[in-house]
């Protein structure tokens, strides 16, 4: 049963602690911003938002994304506003601090604990510093537990649904976590034995909300079938495998500790054990499953907290392994959804077992309970440090710089070929104008995920020569790999400069200029050399 009311937030001297780190984070986030380099899946949305004319027309550019429409809503008045992509990191900052406020004031953690958390890798970098639709999702997270548990006895279900409904339409995996949360909600009573609620009509219409933000969500997020990402499901011979594979990743999810190296994203620093990949990744599945044993045991006494937590994990990982196996920032989820359900253990009473062996069992769990997010909130302090240093000291992306370049030397205005497509829109982002993509045949401002003609098979300098006589003029390449020397001579190409220091290993640029001769001399064909 729900414990006596707890005060939801902290005491009164408390705030000046609250609004003191508020305004570090926000600070400390604004610096790391500015020197943070977008990529293009960060610039790939302004770009939707920015280039549609009307709502109908912003559904139309993100059917092949497999995301959802919130984030590129909200992007859609700011880019009427300015068409410059920084106005897109200072609203996401607004919504990360939004969440760090939210934490700080409400979570029924110690200073320690919530100063450390907001400041770790997640809330610090992953969802702060790179704009994307995660950090939103976050944001509703948090409200939804706020509310949940402000007043047992008087919930608003309709509040919350509505809380779910838009909380579904951030990302699949805040979708995911959306039904961890409706599945606590609604079957509380159950598990409470307190079965008045369902006779109230208010609750069957919450219920009826969630559906309908559900079925939107999903049906903006299955891409059209022909789309390069559609696939019904992914269903592996190797089921145990590919879930080991799937609990492995939760040491580089509560330890995201990056090498300190240029390419530090989605790295670990545990790569540097000087012991066999195979080792090191059996290594990785024992401390998995010992961390998420650990934390299942903090909350198996309390059944509503257990049930969302066992929901969100089997969620997560059902997700990753049937439809998108994912990276760090998806599967962080799991990091959030074990930080979420530790916050709800605070407000029910633990149950107790007939068996003394089993209490004390879950009681040492418990009791090192603060230990262990001690630990794991100061590894993530460490992971954001790391990584915002190294933002800091590296280009993130070379999309910028390489913008910078053609402006500096005045060829913006030029005919441009990008390959591949999906890594020159950061580049045409900032440069703000359309280009032409020798994959797909089509010229536009942002990549349209279709599988048609996405093969490594189109001979893309045939296609920008052809590109190149349809608009009679030279055409600047702006490609992600080099032009091997053979091709170089075979095409006339001009090498004009390369761009190589990235963090993201496919934003790398490579820039040549394709001539036009009304007459063009015949062709050196040197590619058996």
């Amino acid at each position: 049963m729900i414990s006596n009311q707890k005060s939801m937030a902290v005491p009164d001297n408390d705030l000046k602690f609250v609004y003191m780190f508020t305004l570090a984070f926000f600070i400390l986030t604004l610096f790391n911003i500015f020197h943070h380099e977008m990529w293009r899946d960060e610039l790939e949305a302004w770009v939707m938002a920015r280039d549609a004319g009307s709502l109908h027309e912003l559904f139309k550019n993100i059917r092949y994304q497999g995301h959802p429409m919130l984030w590129h809503l909200i992007l859609f008045p700011i880019t009427k506003i300015t068409r410059n992509p920084v106005a897109m990191q200072m609203a996401h900052i607004v919504i990360a601090t939004a969440s760090a406020f939210i934490f700080l004031r409400f979570a029924p953690f110690n200073k320690l604990l919530r100063g450390l958390f907001i400041f770790g890798y997640f809330p610090f970098f992953e969802y702060a510093v790179i704009s994307r639709d995660y950090a939103l999702g976050i944001l509703f997270l948090f409200l939804f537990i706020v509310y949940f548990l402000k007043d047992s006895k008087h919930r608003n279900y309709i509040l919350l649904s509505a809380v779910l409904f838009l909380m579904c339409q951030c990302n699949a995996m805040s979708m995911v976590l959306a039904i961890a949360l409706a599945i606590t909600a609604y079957f509380e009573p159950i598990l409470l034995k307190n079965f008045t609620l369902y006779k109230s009509w208010q609750f069957y219409t919450s219920i009826l909300i969630f559906a309908a933000g559900l079925a939107v969500s999903i049906i903006l997020t299955k891409p059209p079938s022909d789309s390069y990402w559609y696939h019904p499901v992914i269903f592996a011979s190797n089921i145990p495998e590919k879930i080991a594979d799937q609990i492995s990743e939760i040491w580089n999810v509560f330890v995201p500790v990056p090498r300190f190296e240029m390419v530090f994203w989605l790295t670990n620093f545990l790569s540097y054990l000087p012991v066999e990949k195979e080792m090191r990744y059996m290594i990785r599945l024992i401390i998995s499953l010992g961390l998420l044993l650990f934390t299942f045991c903090i909350v198996f006494r309390r059944k509503i907290p257990a049930l969302f937590y066992i929901s969100s994990v089997l969620g997560v990982t059902s997700f990753c392994y049937i439809f998108f196996e994912g990276s760090l920032r998806h599967k962080g989820h799991y990091y959030f959804a074990f930080v979420a359900a530790v916050w709800i253990s605070k407000y029910y009473q633990a149950e107790e077992f007939i068996n003394p062996f089993l209490n004390n069992f879950f009681i040492f769990f418990e009791r090192n309970r603060d230990r262990l997010l001690t630990l794991i909130f100061s590894a993530g302090v460490i992971a954001a440090l790391t990584a915002n240093t190294l933002d800091y000291i590296y280009q993130f992306s070379e999309s910028r710089e390489t913008a910078n370049y053609i402006k500096q030397n005045n060829w913006q205005n030029m005919p441009v070929s990008g390959f591949w497509d999906f890594a020159a829109t950061g580049v045409m982002a900032y440069l703000d104008r359309p280009f032409y993509s020798p994959v797909t045949d089509r010229t536009g401002t942002f990549t349209v995920w279709k599988a048609q003609h996405r093969t490594e098979s189109v001979d893309v300098l045939k296609a920008t020569e052809k590109y190149m006589n349809s608009v009679k003029s030279d055409v600047l390449l702006v490609f992600n790999s080099p032009v091997k020397n053979y091709e170089i001579q075979q095409y006339g190409l001009i090498p004009l400069k390369q761009f190589t220091k990235s963090v993201v290993k496919s934003e790398k640029f490579y820039l040549y200029v394709m001539r036009y001769y009304e007459n063009p001399a015949p062709k050196i064909n040197n590619s058996t050399n």
